[in-house]
């Protein structure tokens, strides 16, 4: 559907379908020495980077003890607001090397039919295979490395303050493109068109939600395709008893035109039902506040 499509085009966004969220704690390297409103300082960025890559490491590691189920709604619409085609799969989510491998359990409410359950499983034997090797794992690395950094490039941090959230001290940061920034590929122009606010888990440097949105259209595939401005992201992660922070939700909506035809898409993925492949009670997820 369109909104695969779309998160399919630049990899940095596509939270629900490629690398869960193992970059989102490399977020925390993006503190800028900014004050706060308040006297107390902003957290040292050196200091944070440190304390996000040591926490990235041992969040990676640990997320692979946990299954969650992943329920995901896809919406197509027509002009007039109604819904043109509607998609609802349910998914085994569990980590390989901090990638995220959604086996699918059904579609539509429905199981699937044995020589779909024996392809899925052939699919997802492939992607555990290819997400162990460690010659992959490190090229993986690389290239969302090069994606932070463009996303470093284009984007400016303003506006830095704390907030409470269930305990916990949060920074803040507001988002916007870096009009000193000069893009070259889509992905760049990609990169610079989002604006939003991300916050950050201060002691971990984990993100914790972060609303993104694009400002101006975007031409794809030599302007054969347009996503157009207003596109929008949103992705929440929560912290679990023992530490673990896992996607709890992602959903975004947009609109886009490819030749004659025009996309209006929704997207909503939920997650629940966790647990630990180490112990036999499971762990569930809260609604995020």
């Amino acid at each position: 559907m369109a909104a695969r499509s779309i998160l399919d085009a630049w990899p940095l966004l596509n939270l629900t379908w490629s690398k869960q969220l193992k970059w989102l704690p490399l977020l925390a390297v993006l503190y800028l020495p900014v004050k706060a409103p308040a006297d107390t300082p902003l957290p040292n960025p050196q200091a944070l980077r440190q304390r996000a890559i040591a926490s990235a490491e041992k969040q990676e590691k640990d997320r692979e003890n946990y299954s969650c189920m992943v329920r995901q709604e896809e919406y197509e619409f027509n002009n007039d607001g109604s819904v043109k085609k509607k998609e609802v799969t349910l998914r085994d989510r569990f980590f390989v090397n901090g990638w995220g491998i959604g086996h699918v359990i059904e579609k539509d409410g429905k199981p699937l039919k044995p020589d779909e359950a024996k392809k899925e499983q052939e699919r997802v034997d492939k992607l555990v295979k290819k997400y162990s090797s460690a010659k992959h794992a490190e090229k993986a690395e690389q290239d969302m490395q090069r994606q932070l950094d463009t996303f470093l490039k284009a984007q400016r941090f303003t506006n830095g303050h704390r907030e409470q959230r269930d305990g916990r001290s949060i920074v803040v940061y507001d988002l916007s493109g870096d009009p000193n920034f000069h893009p070259q590929k889509l992905e760049e122009r990609m990169m610079q068109s989002l604006s939003g606010r991300i916050w950050i888990d201060e002691e971990l440097g984990v993100l914790q939600e972060m609303k993104l949105q694009t400002d101006r259209d975007l031409k794809i595939g030599m302007g054969l395709a347009n996503l157009h401005k207003g596109f929008q992201l949103h992705v929440v992660q929560q912290r679990q008893p023992d530490g673990v922070w896992l996607q709890k939700l992602a959903e975004g909506n947009g609109d886009a035109r490819a030749l004659f035809t025009k996309h209006v898409f929704r997207f909503h993925e939920e997650t629940s039902r966790c647990h630990l492949f180490s112990v036999d009670t499971q762990q569930k997820i809260q609604a995020p506040k």
